[in-house]
């Protein structure tokens, strides 16, 4: 072990400042909704082989508010067991696959004869990257996605067919893009480095059989739920869009030519692949969306830009590695396909790796101004870690719904006190913070119905969209938000929850 850390000491040291700058403070952020849900399934999973809607073994998981692949929610299970429902229970999976991808995109780059110097630029770009540093450090199922896309191409280069038709068949369990660009890649892969009809025959049998449960839910299930509220072709704006120029036109022969659904929604398309590569999105604010970027710091650095141009004149003009670029044109294709496709940094991630290999690619082959660079690239490293550190909670506290955890605390230490706590469901849902924080036996909410305004679990604990100052009552504790129903004045104030910026959240009130 020792020699092995001794030939490799740099990208050891790589590894090593990776893990540090994603596990360093990890409940310093919220666990926002999508992360709790996740986590709560992973505890119904591990303590009743169900998830919370009853469900045994799920091959598609069943959540309260839609269906979701279950990769993440099965391997989270052993970090749940050991640090339990919180941040660490939930987050430190994804810090481990993410620092993993960045080891396997380093031994898959040694593989197609890429040289070390350059495949240590490129996982030490990748380590300090904002786009990976974010999702490694939330419960996001896209970091196990990329991991095991990772080593599954490695081990389908290497030719290690049954590990890498495993690895990637799990892939399709865990986010919906799996299911066009891992085929896609596969393709490019089996393109590039051939492989005998034998073989391939081999890998693809034992891949459709270990993802036979996902590929039965994508055609008779409910993997393509999701997809069908997102997907371009189907979005009712695009429907509404064609019938307003049809109708503006008199609903012509011509305008039925120009304006259907196809030449609409392949408008679209071309529109979000394109702007996927654009400038404001890579390097200057990244998504919208203020939990997937930072938007005071773009998904890369700005140094950046010019490198990934230059690493890809440098290929072109050398005619090598080009599957890096095959990498890099698949990877946008599914987000391209969904309405808010071009600028969201979930359905982009995989980009990261190849755009980190051509910025590396092209720092590598700079003969001059090196040095200035580098020096830029610490300079933006150092912005970003500032910005991360000082404002970005204050500033995003909205996006990953803080002070759901305080106040969920506060009424498990307290209801005991109370005949009953009634909490404000119009914010947020606040049923699953509910049950994850006050750590429910989700054995008690596998036949709950929450599509209705007020419902109750033991009749103890309810939830409601719809409270009213008028309606209080005695010996109940009221979880109230400050945006949707005031609250100050509705009562006696037992615990005013803030954000950051000192303004309040929700107020926990009883009947004076």
């Amino acid at each position: 072990m020792v020699d092995i850390v001794k030939k490799n000491w740099i990208i050891f040291l790589i590894f090593i400042l990776a893990l540090f700058l994603r596990i360093y403070r990890l409940d310093y952020l919220e666990l926002f909704g999508d992360e709790l849900d996740a986590g709560y399934q992973s505890y119904s999973l591990l303590t009743t082989g169900r998830d919370y809607r009853g469900n045994l073994l799920p091959t598609y998981i069943h959540s309260f508010s839609e269906w979701r692949a279950p990769g993440l929610m099965y391997v989270m299970m052993p970090f749940i067991s050991i640090f339990g429902l919180d941040e660490w229970g939930v987050r430190v999976g994804p810090v481990v696959f993410g620092v993993l991808s960045i080891l396997g995109f380093y031994l898959l780059l040694l593989k197609i004869n890429v040289s070390k110097n350059i495949c240590l630029i490129s996982a030490f770009l990748l380590a300090v990257t904002p786009w990976h540093i974010q999702y490694s450090r939330s419960g996001f199922e896209i970091t196990l996605l990329s991991c095991l896309l990772i080593f599954g191409l490695y081990f389908l280069i290497i030719k290690r067919f049954f590990i890498s038709a495993i690895l990637l068949g799990f892939s399709l369990y865990t986010y919906s893009i799996a299911n066009i660009l891992m085929p896609l890649l596969i393709v490019l892969t089996l393109y590039f480095y051939k492989i005998n009809f034998k073989n391939f025959f081999r890998f693809v049998l034992i891949g459709l059989f270990f993802s036979l449960p996902i590929v039965y839910q994508l055609f008779f299930g409910h993997v393509g739920d999701r997809f069908g509220t997102l997907n371009i072709l189907t979005n009712k704006d695009v429907v509404a869009e064609v019938n307003d120029y049809r109708n503006g036109s008199g609903n012509t022969f011509i305008s039925k030519i120009f304006y259907n659904k196809y030449t609409i929604s392949i408008k679209k398309i071309l529109f979000n692949y394109s702007n996927a590569f654009g400038s404001n999105f890579l390097f200057n604010e990244g998504d919208v969306t203020f939990r997937h970027s930072l938007h005071q710091v773009g998904n890369l650095f700005w140094v950046e830009l010019p490198l990934v141009l230059w690493g890809i004149i440098q290929i072109i003009k050398r005619r090598k590695y080009f599957w890096i670029m095959g990498f890099l044109l698949i990877a946008p294709l599914a987000s391209s396909l969904t309405i808010d496709g071009y600028n969201h940094a979930t359905r982009l991630f995989l980009m990261v790796f190849p755009l980190s290999f051509l910025a590396a690619y092209g720092l590598a082959n700079i003969k001059k101004f090196k040095l200035f660079f580098i020096l830029m690239l610490l300079f933006e490293f150092s912005r970003f870690q500032y910005y991360y550190w000082n404002f970005y909670r204050n500033q995003s506290w909205r996006w990953w719904h803080t002070g759901y955890k305080e106040s969920m605390q506060y009424i498990s230490e307290n209801k005991d006190k109370y005949e009953k706590v009634v909490m404000d469901n119009s914010y947020e849902p606040a049923l699953i913070r509910f049950l994850f924080w006050n750590k429910i036996d989700s054995e008690k909410v596998f036949e709950l119905d929450d599509s209705r305004d007020y419902f109750c679990i033991d009749s103890r604990f309810c939830f409601s969209r719809n409270l009213k100052k008028e309606g209080l009552g005695k010996g109940i504790l009221y979880l109230i938000s400050e945006e949707r129903s005031g609250g100050k004045d509705w009562g006696e104030v037992l615990k005013t929850v803030y954000n950051y910026q000192n303004s309040p959240i929700f107020y926990l009130v009883s009947e004076k």
